[in-house]
């Protein structure tokens, strides 16, 4: 059967909670071009179309609350520089960041500020309203063709920053310049998640899978007989670090590796994760799946 011209494949997704989610999408009528983001919304099952973004938005995130909010602001990035901030129950309002002719790919917040990274290594980050490039000694500039890339951002503090990316680079932030962390691999690394616990855990290509610090090193816990796909996005959840495999969901207890069971019929795609202390959220073209802890459920967009 035809999809129709408003037909969705999902690439973001913010858990709010267990029947909230925000999620972005392009048309597949598109094909592997697409030119806007359309935000949905799902709420008890009931799906409303937010608005549409005039860029391909790699990242999407809900900030902490400010003083006085009871919810804090979602933001989407474009590949392109307009940042989307968009306060619950409030008017959304776009920023173009001032970038050269790179591409965005990854968006993250650290003590209240926001931190953006991308091709030929181009770091900026939001410290009280203004964005400032951090980049310096890291950036490389454009020339005929990108040569770099940084594909994920996260951190602890301020001056506890880690930016992954393309030939298994591994740069940490000190709050004073950028240091070149000793790599296991020269694949690209795709995410990179600070953990609660301390430790950072960062998913790459191949199965890839290093946990460790830029001061203990890095150790690949990754297992290429359960999976050797693209790691691709990471978050933790009731006590585990769930991580998306393109057609398998991992999960690590600190122990062992194992893939996730799913005990859902239909097919499952896993590009894009996030939670809430009480939720689970998944997605990957159309599926779109979210799970409480016991019970796994799934959620078909009507336009799909």
């Amino acid at each position: 059967m035809a999809k129709s011209e408003t037909a969705l494949y999902f690439t973001n997704i913010v858990a709010i909670g267990p029947e909230q989610a925000l999620l972005g999408g392009h048309l597949y009528l598109e094909g592997a071009e697409p030119s806007a983001t359309r935000v949905m919304m799902i709420e008890q099952d009931d799906w409303f179309h937010v608005y549409d973004i005039p860029e391909v938005v790699y990242s999407a995130l809900q900030r902490a609350p400010l003083r006085g909010q009871q919810k804090g602001n979602y933001c989407y990035l474009g590949r392109a520089g307009l940042l989307r901030e968009h306060p619950s129950g409030q008017s959304s309002t776009d920023t173009t960041l001032d970038i050269d002719n790179v591409y965005l790919m990854d968006l993250c917040e650290v003590d209240g500020e926001l931190y953006a990274c991308g091709t030929q290594n181009q770091v900026l980050r939001q410290s009280k309203g203004v964005w400032q490039r951090i980049d310096q000694g890291l950036y490389v500039p454009l020339e005929d063709e990108v040569t770099a890339c940084l594909n994920g951002i996260d951190g602890f503090s301020r001056d506890d920053v880690y930016a992954v990316g393309d030939g298994g680079a591994i740069w940490h932030w000190d709050g004073k310049g950028w240091q070149a962390s000793v790599t296991p691999t020269n694949l690209p690394l795709h995410c990179v998640h600070c953990a609660a616990d301390g430790v950072v855990y960062i998913g790459g290509s191949g199965g890839i899978l290093l946990r460790g610090s830029a001061q203990a090193g890095w150790t690949d816990i990754g297992d290429r007989d359960l999976c050797a796909e693209v790691l691709g996005n990471m978050v933790e959840f009731a006590g585990k670090l769930y991580v998306t495999a393109t057609d398998q969901l991992l999960e690590y207890d600190g122990m062992q590796l194992r893939e996730t069971k799913v005990p859902l019929r239909g097919k499952k795609s896993y590009y894009v994760i996030d939670a809430k202390p009480d939720v689970l959220w998944v997605a990957g073209d159309e599926c779109v799946l979210s799970f409480d802890g016991g019970t796994w459920r799934r959620h078909v967009c009507p336009e799909n």
